[in-house]
């Protein structure tokens, strides 16, 4: 738990709290389990060359009809022809026979940019103490097959079960939604370019999930996943699992969902087949940046990337970068091969600073959110043992744990907020009873809460 602070004038507060509202508002979207071009899924899915669908106002204003869905479905088989991979016009009208639309897919789609939300509050969240000994835990009870995996694919097994981590929380957090449904829902709802005869990502996707039933690798009574089609233990989208699976436990089916083993190597599989994961180069190092070079790095309200600024790492250190050592404490940038590296400052200076390699990059093709990178790799970084970042966020009011969400969401039902469920999640329920309890008070309505904040707001 944060340490009381200091009484401060309500005036004071409430204009510390505009600043925050402000700030938050240029903060880039929260980072959504996603993979390239589609959101929300993991495992980057169809070649570069395919299209990108947007999403139609028009068709997610109000739930489709269900004649509406089945004309939908109907012309996708009308397009079979057009699937990466064979897939016949009789194969996937047999098997969409029985398929529903599913509103969620239209409701997640509606909020899937989320409320904006600080880097510090996700990091927070997603790299906390409990899933960091529950990464060791793993780590420890299936270090041989996981040092396996290592040694096969190149990838560290801490970044694995980092992946593992974040994408289900360890495993149980997989999806509620049948894939097949929310395929043909997100190819409805995201309908490809009329004019467009080739690969398109949603209608892919779709047909992936169609083959994939048709060829017996998943049981479609309960296959489930989440609202992009995203299944499995490491989250992989239908179309990426065709390609990249791996039967690492040897009994004949590759099986993400059940055994731990295949989801680890499929994953490992994705790092080093799509994204050319290099071994022996860290994701990132930890850097601080010389004063007199510091304004070109200055806070803009959004993320500064710059791989176009990659150099080797000690050419970095000839500028007078410096790194830090485990005690925090300033140290020479070097790391055996002298890996091309570029700058990524999450909200520009001050705040943390780092120099990233391409595994930064591989690892963002999983999950297309510079966010979710860093939640694996200061994860994967912790699992190891090692510290994480040693340069504070730029705010008096840092994020909040799983277990102090809880501890947020269990007094805000005492309050009598019903809606609010002690799940550890920031969700839309708990923001708008933190929002009312902020406005009870005479406060601006901020849509969160922070170490300070919480303390505040609990206060008797």
């Amino acid at each position: 738990m944060a340490t009381l602070i200091p009484k401060r004038s309500a005036a004071v507060f409430a204009a510390a709290l505009l600043l925050s509202q402000s700030l938050l508002a240029q903060a880039p979207a929260p980072a959504a389990s996603a993979s390239a071009p589609l959101p929300a899924t993991s495992a980057a899915a169809v070649p570069a060359s395919a299209a990108q669908p947007a999403v139609s106002s028009s068709l997610v204003a109000q739930p489709m009809a269900p004649e509406q869905f089945a004309a939908c479905v109907q012309q996708l088989g009308q397009l079979t022809g057009t699937a990466h991979r064979p897939l016949s016009r009789e194969d996937f009208t047999r098997l969409t026979a029985t398929a529903r639309y599913d509103d969620r897919v239209r409701q997640s789609l509606l909020v899937q940019a989320g409320e904006p939300t600080f880097w510090w509050d996700e990091i927070a969240a997603t790299t906390d103490d409990d899933r960091v000994r529950e990464g060791q835990r793993i780590l420890a009870a299936n270090l041989a097959t996981l040092q396996r995996i290592e040694a096969q694919f190149g990838v560290p097994k801490e970044v694995v079960v980092a992946i593992y981590g974040i994408e289900t929380n360890y495993g149980p957090s997989q999806g509620r939604i049948p894939v097949l449904d929310s395929t043909l829902t997100l190819a409805c709802l995201r309908p490809c370019p009329p004019d467009r005869a080739t690969a398109c990502v949603s209608r892919e996707r779709a047909f992936a999930a169609v083959r994939l039933v048709r060829d017996g690798k998943v049981r479609p009574e309960s296959w489930q996943g989440s609202w992009a089609g995203a299944f499995g233990r490491t989250q992989f989208v239908p179309d990426s699992f065709e390609p990249l699976a791996v039967d690492f436990d040897n009994d004949g089916v590759p099986d993400i969902i059940n055994s731990e083993a295949d989801a680890w190597a499929t994953t490992a599989n994705h790092l080093k087949t799509r994204g050319g994961w290099l071994p022996g180069v860290p994701v990132y190092i930890e850097v601080t940046i010389p004063p007199e070079q510091q304004a070109a790095y200055a806070a803009s309200g959004k993320s500064i990337r710059l791989p176009a600024q990659a150099k080797k790492l000690s050419e970095w250190a000839a500028m007078g970068w410096t790194g830090f050592a485990a005690d925090g404490r300033a140290a020479a940038l070097q790391w055996a091969g002298d890996p091309e590296m570029y700058p990524f400052l999450p909200v520009g200076l001050p705040g943390p600073a780092f120099l990233v390699s391409r595994n930064f990059n591989t690892i963002y093709r999983y999950n297309n959110s510079e966010r979710y990178v860093m939640e694996v790799s200061l994860l994967a970084t912790r699992i190891a043992g090692s510290p994480g970042f040693f340069t504070p966020w730029p705010t008096d009011d840092p994020g909040l744990s799983r277990a102090q969400v809880r501890e947020l969401q269990a007094w805000l039902q005492q309050r009598g907020h019903a809606l609010v469920q002690p799940d550890g999640v920031m969700g839309r329920n708990t923001r708008d009873a933190i929002a009312a309890e902020f406005a009870a008070r005479g406060l601006p309505p901020l849509r969160r809460a922070g170490q300070r904040t919480m303390q505040m707001l609990m206060r008797p």
